[in-house]
């Protein structure tokens, strides 16, 4: 009988999920009568680290794609991709936009967090993704003036970008708290960011101050995500120009402790973080939440009834940041510990480590800032990090995207993270 393995969501987590279980139940011809699904609503792998600068740099941002019909390996009769949208997932199967079911003996849940258009790709095809990233370029090119909201990462990122790119143009970073990039990292490391927004690169800083009206609002404003939504937040614009809503400017009203006032601007991009799609997930209240699913550290579901699901990447509800090498790490795990229930050792699981705190900023091509380890570390021991591609060639080949994975056993021991 054949075991159907379905894994919902593609990307970091998911393409390297299904990467994993080539290796070590196709490639290995340990079991032959597996099936292995990848249900995508892209027709290709999207490198997420370089979106801002490529929206900055559409021709840049034409290289994040690659296509699945151009990874040999995936092409596999015992894989599938089914180019569609999740529904909803469900014990025994997962429900598809079009009305669909696909059972499956077991599941990996790599859905992701969505973030609002222009950051959140909605594009299903490289084409469409092209055209989304000049549409987004065209109106930063033709603003003056431009006011980055939110101060996380991809704020700072994006607000870098635009300056870098367009360092005629005045750019202002928008945060409602005092210090930039909200999470488990040190004020040491957020005066650095400061100081290379502020210093070098120029970019005004509204700090303490929450945008509490915009006219014209941009669409994400009106939206509310539940049950109920039927357009994913990647359809919904964060984004207004003056000159699309055919107005004068764009009003900011803020609000914070040295009290309210009015900003003008003539393009605004909103970065205000994820949501996560817990809302397609018809399981246990106990194990779902806004913060994602719950986990044990094998990555199964925290519920002994739904141990053939397992869950990686940024829907998960661990006390992790939201990193892609973590997103990757964890689809190997899940990975590997299907592939050993498979193989009759469901008791021989791998567990997931925590991962301590990191992140690595690129404030544009020239400026950069990293915190691992518990101490931000100088530019010199950083630099060997930052790359030209933003780490899509590292991608391209820890997913295999050009070469044929190698065979392996899923009890061999684990690869240095």
């Amino acid at each position: 009988m054949a075991i159907n393995i379905v894994v919902a969501g593609g990307n970091y987590a998911g393409l390297n999920a299904v990467r994993h279980l080539y290796s070590t139940l196709i490639a290995s011809a340990k079991a032959p009568k597996v099936n292995i699904t990848l249900v995508d609503r892209r027709d290709g792998f999207l490198h997420y680290i370089g979106i801002t600068r490529g929206i900055t740099e559409p021709h840049f941002g034409q290289k994040l794609w690659v296509p699945y019909t151009n990874v040999p390996w995936l092409q596999h009769p015992q894989i599938t991709i089914k180019q569609a949208t999740v529904q909803g997932v469900h014990p025994q199967h997962i429900e598809l936009a079009s009305g669909e079911q696909l059972r499956f003996s077991h599941l990996i849940v790599a859905l992701g967090q969505s973030r609002f258009a222009p950051i959140g790709a909605s594009s299903p095809t490289k084409h469409d993704f092209e055209q989304q990233l000049h549409a987004a370029f065209a109106q930063i090119k033709q603003a003056h003036r431009i006011a980055v909201v939110g101060a996380g990462a991809v704020g700072i990122e994006m607000a870098a970008d635009i300056k870098s790119d367009f360092p005629d143009k005045s750019v202002t970073l928008v945060h409602s708290r005092e210090l930039p990039l909200p999470g488990p990292f040190s004020d040491e490391l957020r005066h650095k960011v400061v100081d290379i927004l502020q210093n070098q690169l120029q970019i005004d800083l509204v700090l303490g101050q929450r945008v509490v009206a915009q006219d014209p609002p941009s669409e994400d404003m009106a939206y509310s995500w539940d049950k109920q939504a039927t357009t994913p937040p990647e359809q919904v614009s964060s984004m207004v120009s003056a000159a699309a809503a055919a107005a004068d400017n764009i009003s900011l009203a803020l609000s914070g402790a040295s009290g309210q006032h009015k900003m003008q601007s003539d393009c605004v991009l909103r970065c205000l973080g994820t949501l996560n799609q817990h809302h397609l997930l018809h399981l246990p209240d106990q194990v779902v939440s806004k913060a994602g699913i719950r986990v044990l550290d094998t990555l199964q579901i925290d519920d002994p009834a739904y141990s053939h699901i397992y869950a990686c990447g940024d829907i998960c509800a661990r006390n992790v940041v939201k990193l892609a090498g973590v997103a990757m790490y964890d689809a190997y795990v899940a990975a590997t510990n299907i592939a050993r229930s498979i193989m009759g050792a469901p008791d021989e699981l791998m567990h997931s480590p925590q991962f301590p705190p990191k992140i690595l900023l690129l404030m544009g091509k020239q400026h950069f800032a990293m915190e691992a380890d518990r101490r931000v570390w100088s530019d010199d021991e950083t630099r060997p990090f930052v790359l030209d591609d933003m780490g899509l060639q590292r991608c391209i080949e820890a997913l295999s995207l050009h070469q044929e994975p190698a065979a392996y056993s899923p009890f061999d021991p684990p690869p240095a993270f």
